[in-house]
């Protein structure tokens, strides 16, 4: 795997997961699901030959997947980890409920428009460890912007709810307007295309990756800007807290950062039941 920021490992590791803090109650049947590969199911692999094959197909897979995120955001059908499983494995077991599951392989693959029989008939190619890594990398920075869009979208909803106003309620769930600042919590070059689904390796150590957390800090204001309107804000510590400029104290912008990545990993949780995906950076 790449490397995780301090700060997100522990909002991860500090993420209350009673019960009662899941408010979704499976609202949606996207819940606990994933738009990618989630990348531990990679990373776990133990075995080289297994792990390179999943690599492999992900590798194919990624511009259709990218394509089919960005094209039909607003409705389209999740992954479950065993199933993606079942598709970057390219295998199918005999016991019943992999039967039933393969049978919902084929028709999520009819779904994305992919060919299972390129899927099973390709050539599986060999990567070392830091060219998995890389690919790795890629993978969990499409997923962490992917789902940040959709906590965003859900979490400023539930505010919007309480808003007596019409208009107020479509000014704030406006698609461009949300879109537009949740792309301002990444670090675009003037020549790149303004986009989630544009990921380069120059990526992996700016922005939240970058390893400074004085570099860090624009990003993490632009995330902060984004979740001010999410349901729960007000009253969470994070709100009190000053926009901290980058000469301040670095333990006071590590506390920052963390308030940030708690309040983001806690509500990912309070709206999917799951752990969220967070930055991570290439040593």
């Amino acid at each position: 795997m790449p490397a995780c920021l301090e700060e997100w490992k522990k909002a991860l590791r500090n993420v209350n997961c009673n019960a009662d803090r899941y408010l979704a109650a499976k609202a949606s049947d996207n819940d606990g699901r994933y738009f990618f590969p989630e990348p531990g199911i990679i990373a776990s692999v133990a075995n080289p030959s297994r792990r390179n094959e999943y690599l492999t197909r992900w590798e194919l897979l990624r511009p259709l997947l990218v394509n089919r995120v960005s094209s039909d955001f607003g409705s389209i059908q999740l992954v479950s980890n065993q199933q993606w499983r079942m598709l970057l494995g390219a295998r199918q077991q005999e016991n019943t409920r992999s039967a039933k599951l393969c049978i919902s392989i084929k028709d999520l693959c009819a779904d994305m428009g992919i060919d299972l029989n390129q899927i099973h008939t390709m050539p599986i190619q060999q990567y070392s460890e830091q060219e998995a890594q890389r690919i790795l990398w890629d993978l969990s920075e499409l997923s962490f912007r992917f789902e940040l869009l959709m906590l965003d979208r859900r979490a400023a909803a539930a505010t919007a709810q309480q808003f007596e106003s019409e208009e107020d309620k479509q000014k704030l769930m406006a698609p461009l307007l949300r879109e537009l600042n949740v792309l301002k919590c990444f670090p675009f070059d003037e020549s790149e295309p303004r986009h989630l689904g544009f990921v380069v390796m120059e990526h992996a150590r700016k922005g939240l990756a970058s390893r400074r957390i004085q570099e860090r800090l624009p990003y993490l204001h632009a995330l902060r800007n984004v979740m001010h309107w999410w349901d729960g804000y007000p009253s969470e510590y994070l709100s009190r807290l000053p926009f901290f400029l980058a000469d301040a104290r670095e333990p006071d912008l590590l506390g920052y950062e963390r308030a940030i990545a708690g309040f983001y990993t806690q509500t990912f949780y309070r709206f999917f039941g799951r752990a969220a995906i967070v930055p991570m950076y290439l040593p």
